[in-house]
């Protein structure tokens, strides 16, 4: 086991994580009227600073699962952890990529967010193997459940007309994967074991 590479993960997804939440807040206070409780995320796609900032936490959260799975045997469970979070990350890169509200757009909002949130859980389960404890396990498979149930009542309650605050329940489905990078890398920093 490379405790390294796993403390460079941890960097990487602190970093991610800052990146995104910092493009998020500069850019939502630079639209008019936007709000966090109403407005799609998407809707800050108007600046090429968030567009930046999508691709780049995808590409970022990808590189951390990779430095785990190279450094600790995690079997099946790392191998299936790297694949979504390349979903996530291909799906990063077409939510920066494309305008909001064109197929292509919504397609990488449904990878980022599908392949974020079953990275989580995957990931929390294979962290047994890296020494980490029963809570962050739990931890990690609840942040990922939240956000997949909340894309889920997102997508109902679109398709019935909207009635609940899109922008808060979009965001259930997104802040657990910054959350479950900013659990785990401040877990794997603090602590003088890997995890």
């Amino acid at each position: 086991m490379s405790t390294a590479s796993i403390r460079a993960a941890a960097g990487t997804w602190l970093v991610g994580a800052a990146v995104y939440l910092t493009a998020e807040v500069v850019t939502a206070t630079g639209v008019e009227s936007y709000s966090y409780l109403d407005d799609y995320i998407s809707e800050l796609g108007v600046s090429g600073l968030m567009n930046r900032a999508f691709m780049l936490h995808g590409v970022l959260f990808l590189i951390g699962a990779v430095l785990v799975v190279r450094s600790v045997e995690l079997g099946w469970t790392g191998r299936a952890f790297v694949v979504a979070a390349a979903v996530n990350a291909l799906g990063n890169v077409g939510v920066g990529g494309f305008p909001s509200g064109t197929a292509a757009h919504v397609t990488g909002a449904g990878m980022a967010i599908i392949g974020g949130n079953v990275a989580v859980i995957l990931g929390a389960l294979g962290s047994r193997s890296l020494g980490a404890g029963q809570w962050f396990r739990r931890a990690g498979v609840t942040l990922g459940a939240v956000g997949l149930l909340c894309l889920a009542v997102l997508v109902i309650d679109g398709v019935n007309g909207a009635s609940l605050p899109v922008g808060l329940v979009e965001r259930g489905a997104v802040y657990p994967i910054i959350a479950w990078e900013l659990l785990a890398g401040v877990t794997i920093l603090r602590t003088r074991s890997v995890v």
